[in-house]
Formats: structure tokens, sequence, C-alpha cells
């Protein structure tokens, strides 16, 4: 059995690996584009500060910019500490070997604790004359990055994931599955209406890429940046096929009722964006919330889990995986939302409680659907 102290200093020492070899990856692609753009009039010492603005920005931190804040967070890159976080508490934890409930909170602690700590102290670092990092937000934001990779990671290293679902009611693990699959097709649907824009709106893309002048070395980072804040749109995307869409600033909106923009920045992914009302067939994207709940009812019925010959079981499982999904709607959303400048950008991104609610009343409504059809087949 572990010793506390022997399970608290592998944390630390799991969590410091997480966040320097993600600053390290961060701060590379950010110092070669910077000295391959010999013209872009910013120093090292600037460079190396926004790498580590770039890098809290993928933990949701908040960027105090001039006349507002910028916290839109490239999903992306948020990837990149998840999984750094992840592995590095397995490790951990097999080689301390956590065992128990008790094993698995106290190496997620440490790590969250000591990873939380340690973006904090980036924010005061990161600081230019016009950008610098909210200290609290980095806190947070990081600390909440850091339990979900570590958490994940240190119940792998027990080794108990059927121990933890066992836990669970009958009902939830016979909505899990269905309701993650609903998800996967959501937002399969959403990069599919993303990437489809974007193929046909090519040249609009390349037209801002061309009129950013940015050079070899900043056409290379700006389309990295664009690749970063690909699931970023698809999130958009998912909120646009569920039927409220999202916002590009105060007073926006882009959905299947219309599109109502006024400028829009000058960033290459946002060449995507419907043009003003809005296609006529935009109405036909609610087909992918059907085919969601469709998937979930199908899949729920293969896996016998749940008995449909009465309407309580059947509207049980329903409503549960409509409220699995809405709750990681929800998540996925705020994620993807928040301020990316002054001015009317202090609002972009979708309305996370909208968008959650809808998804989660759609699928379970077609869900509960599918079954009692399949049922009287």
């Amino acid at each position: 059995m572990p010793t506390p102290h022997s399970v608290t200093v592998v944390g630390m020492v799991a969590a410091l690996r997480s966040a320097a070899l993600g600053v390290l990856a961060v701060m590379v692609l950010v110092l070669v584009a910077w000295a391959s753009t010999a013209d872009s009039g910013a120093d090292a010492t600037d460079a190396v500060a926004t790498a580590l603005q770039a890098w809290l920005v993928g933990h949701h931190a908040h960027l105090a910019v001039p006349g507002g804040e910028l916290a839109l967070v490239p999903l992306g890159l948020t990837a990149l500490p998840l999984a750094l976080l992840h592995t590095a508490t397995v490790r951990a934890g097999r080689a301390a070997g956590v065992r128990g409930r008790t094993g698995v909170l106290a190496l997620a602690s440490s790590v969250t604790a000591t990873y939380a700590v340690v973006a904090t102290l980036v924010a005061l670092l990161a600081r230019t004359d016009t950008v610098q990092a909210l200290p609290v937000s980095a806190f947070l934001g990081a600390a909440g990055v850091a339990a979900l990779g570590s958490g994940t990671g240190a119940v792998r290293a027990t080794g108990t994931w059927a121990g933890v679902s066992r836990r669970l009611p009958a009902v939830v693990r016979a909505a899990a599955a269905p309701a993650a699959a609903a998800l996967a097709t959501l937002v399969a649907g959403g990069a599919v209406l993303v990437g489809g824009s974007l193929a046909v709106h090519h040249d609009r893309a390349v037209r801002l890429i061309d009129g950013l002048g940015a050079g070899v070395g900043g056409g290379l980072l700006v389309a990295l940046l664009c690749l970063l804040y690909l699931p970023t749109a698809a999130v958009w995307g998912l909120a646009f096929v569920v039927g409220p869409g999202f916002a590009v600033g105060a007073g926006t909106t882009v959905s299947v009722g219309g599109t109502d923009l006024g400028a829009v920045p000058a960033f290459p992914l946002l060449a995507a964006l419907p043009q003003e009302p809005g296609p006529a067939w935009a109405p036909v994207m609610l087909l992918v919330p059907i085919a969601a709940g469709v998937v979930a009812g199908l899949l729920c019925r293969r896996s016998g889990a749940v008995a449909v010959d009465g309407w309580r079981p059947v509207a049980e499982a329903s409503a549960v995986a409509g409220g699995l999904l809405a709750g990681a709607v929800a998540v996925l959303c705020l994620l993807a939302s928040g301020p990316a400048g002054p001015g009317r950008l202090a609002e972009t991104g979708p309305t996370w409680w909208l968008v959650a609610m809808l998804a989660g009343l759609e699928v379970a409504v077609v869900m509960a659907a599918t079954l009692f059809v399949l049922r009287r087949r």
C-alpha cells in the first residue's frame, strides 16, 4: 500500500512533467514562426510571452487585451494537456501502486493542485505591454483540465474501470453508450457541415489568408491556428444542426432559422460562415439530431440492456440518455464559447444551456420513438 507522501510526490512530478512538455511544444511552434517572420517587429521576449499565453488559452484562461478579453478556446490545443496529464497520471499511479478510491482521489488531487499552481505562475509571467493573462482564470481553467485528465488517468492506473461502471445504476449503464453514440453523431454532423462549408468557400478562405500578409512563417502559424480551432468550429456546427446556432459577436446569429452577421474578423476559418440571410437548405440539417436519436435507439435495442416490452423502461432509458447527452453538449458548448476580443466580439459561440436542452430533448424523443417502432416490429 503506497504512503500518502509517495502518492503526493509522484502526482506533483506528473503535473510538472505535463506542464513542461505542454509549454515546450507550444513554445517551439511559436518561436519557429517568430524566427521565420523577420519583419514581425516582436522581440524574443514577446514571442516567449505569446507562447505562454497560447498555452494558457488552451486551458480556458482569459487574456486581457486592449478594450476587452480573449478566452475563446482552441479545443485542438486543449487536447494536448489532457493527453499529457492522462498519460503522466497513469504512469505515476502504476509506479506508486495506487489502489482504491482513496488512492485515486489522492493522486488526482495532487496532480490537479500542482498543475493549477503552475498555470497561475505562468499567468503571472506571461505578460506583455498589451496582453496580460488573468491568474484566477488560469488557476480555475487549469484545475478543470487537470481534474479531467488526472482523474481518468488515476482510475485507469488502478484498473478499476469495470468497478466504477458497476456502481452506476442499471439505467445509467444502459443509456451511456446510446448517449455517447448520439453525441458522436452530432459532433460528426457539425464537423461535416464546417468542412463542407469550407470546401465551398475555399476561395474566400484563400483571400483572407493572402490579405493577412503574414509571410511564410506567419502563414504556417495561421494555418496551424485554424487547425487547432477546427474542433471548436465543429461544436459551433453542432449548435447549428441542433437548431439554435451560435453568435460571432454581440447581436449576431447563425442558425437554421437564418443568418444575421455584421463585420467579422478576417480569420480564414470564418470563411465557412454562411452569407446572409442564410442558405435555403439550412433546415435540412435538423435531420442530424433525428439521426442521432435513431442511432441511440438502435444501439440501445441491440445491446438488450433495456426491455422494450413497456413504455416505462423505454421512457426512463431515453430520458437518461437525453440527460447525459445534454450534460456533455453543455460542457462542449461552454468550452467553445467566450470572448474573442474587444467590442462586439465579447460574445461568441453557442448559448450552452439552450443548445444542451434542445439536443437532449430531440435525441430523447427520437430515441423513444425508435424503440417503440422496433417493439412493434
